[in-house]
């Protein structure tokens, strides 16, 4: 059997989950939670099926036959962008940080050490799909993220921009997120995946506001949050970076107006995780596709549309 640098488990490990592993990567975002998921997407650019009909009522009293509705299907192309990280981990610096996790478990006075497999494997998935929740936002070189395309098809005025433009506080917010909500358009005004994706801080602020208004009774633990009076979801992004002066991007849109792309299904994407014996070293790559598109960008109000916000 080769030697594997004391480390025979935890590769085992990560080949057995390696499927687990890439999807909770990809899809266990706080964004991807929520949103259109399109998976088995093969190539670099994927053209996504859109269907819309309109139906004609006639009247059923009478024995005819009239076909007069319509059907047409659409496309909305999505680039899907081919991530890959690898990393070479001196064997020495592993195993005495997951000695040191065994010790801890036994100062508990329990008989099981930490499942360092999991807890090495989880801090990559965890950083991973950080990166993926960024990606959501902003793409990757030719891969668009969602501020550009919602910004591309943004319709507000001048006027209408600046009056949610302003930085939040646990004061204002709650009025800023109405006024977003007045601004969005009719047509998916009362649709029940409305979502209101904003940066960490803005949904602190959010919910102080949501408190200090005494609206418990909409969003009474704070753990799932409701701009008061809508029936919008709030969604922090770790996407969204705080801007000097607190001008944030803020998108609101329908959850299902956006769609994530992925494979999953193909030899491309893999988690592995090996001891390279000339080097000494353990080292790991995993490899998985991402693209994001949007279906109507009009149908979203997005405030400072041209704040940055960069997938490093």
């Amino acid at each position: 059997m080769a030697y594997n640098g004391g480390f025979d488990g935890l590769s085992q490990y990560i080949d057995e989950t390696s499927f687990e592993l890439i999807s909770k990567a990809v899809l266990g975002t706080n964004l991807a939670t929520y949103v259109d998921v399109r998976a088995g997407l093969k190539g670099n650019k994927v053209d996504i099926p859109l269907v819309d009909e309109t139906f004609n009522i006639g009247d059923g009293s009478v024995c005819s036959w009239d076909a007069n509705n319509t059907a047409s299907i659409s496309q909305v192309e999505m680039d899907i962008y081919h991530a890959k990280v690898q990393h070479e981990y001196c064997p020495q610096v592993l195993r005495d940080t997951f000695m040191a996790g065994k010790l801890a478990a036994g100062q508990f006075g329990g008989s099981e050490s930490l499942p360092y497999e999991q807890v090495f494997a989880g801090q990559m998935v965890e950083k991973l799909a950080n990166w993926n929740e960024k990606f959501l936002i902003s793409g990757k070189g030719t891969s668009k993220g969602i501020q550009y395309y919602v910004s591309a098809s943004n319709t507000l005025t001048a006027a209408e921009l600046n009056t949610i433009s302003g930085s939040w506080s646990a004061a204002t917010a709650v009025d800023q997120a109405h006024t977003m909500y007045e601004l969005l358009d009719e047509k998916v005004s009362m649709a029940d995946d409305l979502i209101l994706i904003v940066s960490m801080g803005d949904y602190k602020k959010l919910a102080l506001g949501v408190t200090q208004e005494n609206y418990y009774h909409i969003s009474p633990d704070l753990k799932e949050l409701f701009v008061p009076g809508t029936n919008i979801r709030v969604v922090a992004s770790a996407g969204l970076i705080e801007q000097t002066g607190g001008k944030n991007t803020r998108i609101l849109t329908r959850a299902s107006n956006i769609i994530l792309g992925t494979d999953l299904t193909g030899d491309f994407e893999e988690f592995k995780m090996w001891y390279s014996q000339d080097n000494d070293q353990m080292r790991a790559t995993m490899k998985w596709a991402i693209g994001v598109a949007v279906k109507e960008g009009d149908l979203a109000v997005i405030a400072n549309p041209n704040a940055t916000n960069a997938t490093t």
